[in-house]
């Protein structure tokens, strides 16, 4: 039982060594914690956490700290400066309101390119030795140095898919860049991006439109955008038309016109009732220039205009190697003018209100004469 009763009695007083032990190092560990804390530096405020300038731009940098500080250090790129309150030369001085109440600055009058990167300020305190450290990040924009507009292909026929790609380089920060279809906006840029694509389906009305690309940057001034562009080409078969109607004097030589949508320029086939126009009667001309909306024009000059050329059915077929299309024309008779461009309908106006004003004066002359209706006396 006695040596029962001496294990147990060692067992116990492991245990208080132990219990004792800990207590001993949490104290310990809640000392050196507070320790630490009582000795971190001062936190530094900085005005902003990153800045964009151009080059040449002023850029000015200050810490400040909520005590007085005892000196001031800034360091940028491979530059390291000791600032003092007075300090002032030819192209920085010290910015702030001085050590006495916490701030440390360095105003910059001319900010170089290779000033790009990170501004550092460290601060000392005349009662502490720690030190105290703030940064902001200097973007030192530069503007793009090219930029390219490309296409998935160079000729597309219609239908087939377009894929569109505008990219710059060199920029800092991203510039933002545009693709603009003529004068419409296709797409544009995000924040962080160089480049733009669009995607689109190749439609006849693409033809002949220019593609644009257009880069604005803070580096560069609103009048100065770098820009690249192309035009489109889309090949196509001769676009559908509405009925055509056209005026003409009869007894007059006369001219109908058709104008055609397509790519290449198609082969026009002039009908008149379902044959070729007689040489002697009827003149065919087709424009060999694209028209400024991209079509082209096709004409059929009648020598002398008459009244059986309002039954004739005039026919144009046009063709071209990715199909064909036909137009149907109407003739029509214009109405009579006089030589002064006044029609038949606004002569008879004329002299009806000649007429009625006539005859306006001479009642009135009349009620007058004799007396009567307004004129009649009392």
């Amino acid at each position: 039982m006695k040596e029962i009763w001496s294990r147990n009695k060692e067992v116990m007083v492991m245990h208080w060594l132990i219990s004792r032990t800990c207590h001993v190092f949490i104290i310990l560990a809640c000392l050196s914690t507070a320790s630490v804390l009582a000795q971190s530096p001062p936190k530094v405020e900085v005005d902003v956490k990153e800045k964009v300038v151009k080059v040449g731009d002023p850029f000015e940098f200050v810490c400040r700290v909520a005590r007085p500080i005892e000196y001031c250090g800034i360091k940028f790129g491979t530059t390291s400066i000791k600032i003092k309150e007075n300090t002032k030369r030819d192209d920085l001085e010290y910015s702030g309101r001085g050590f006495q109440n916490g701030e440390c600055g360095i105003k910059i009058y001319s900010v170089k390119e290779n000033m790009h990167g990170n501004f550092t300020c460290t601060v000392g305190y005349p009662d502490l030795s720690l030190e105290s450290v703030g940064l902001t990040q200097l973007t030192v924009a530069i503007p793009p140095t090219s930029i390219k507009l490309t296409t998935n292909k160079e000729e597309y026929k219609e239908g087939e898919q377009m894929v569109m790609t505008c990219s710059t380089s060199g920029a800092r920060p991203a510039p933002t860049v545009t693709l603009f279809l003529d004068n419409n906006i296709l797409n544009t840029s995000r924040k962080t991006s160089e480049s733009v694509i669009f995607n689109r389906t190749a439609s006849y009305k693409d033809n002949n439109k220019r593609l644009v690309c257009k880069a604005t940057h803070q580096a560069l001034s609103e009048d100065d955008v770098r820009s690249n562009e192309k035009i489109l080409i889309v090949y196509f078969k001769p676009q559908p038309g509405e009925f055509i109607k056209t005026s003409l004097k009869e007894g007059e030589e006369g001219t109908i016109s058709v104008d055609v949508f397509a790519n290449p320029k198609p082969r026009f086939d002039w009908r008149i009732n379902g044959v070729s126009p007689d040489n002697a009667a009827f003149k065919t001309v087709t424009d060999q220039e694209m028209n400024s909306d991209g079509s082209y024009r096709a004409k059929l000059l009648i020598n002398k205009v008459t009244q059986d050329d309002l039954t004739k059915e005039f026919v144009l077929t046009a063709t071209n190697i990715h199909g064909s299309e036909t137009y149907r024309v109407e003739i029509t008779f214009a109405s009579l003018e006089s030589e002064d461009g006044i029609g038949a309908g606004g002569i008879v106006g004329i002299i009806m209100a000649i007429l009625i004003t006539l005859g306006g004066v001479g009642l009135a002359l009349f009620a007058r004469s004799t007396g009567r209706w307004c004129f009649a006396r009392e």
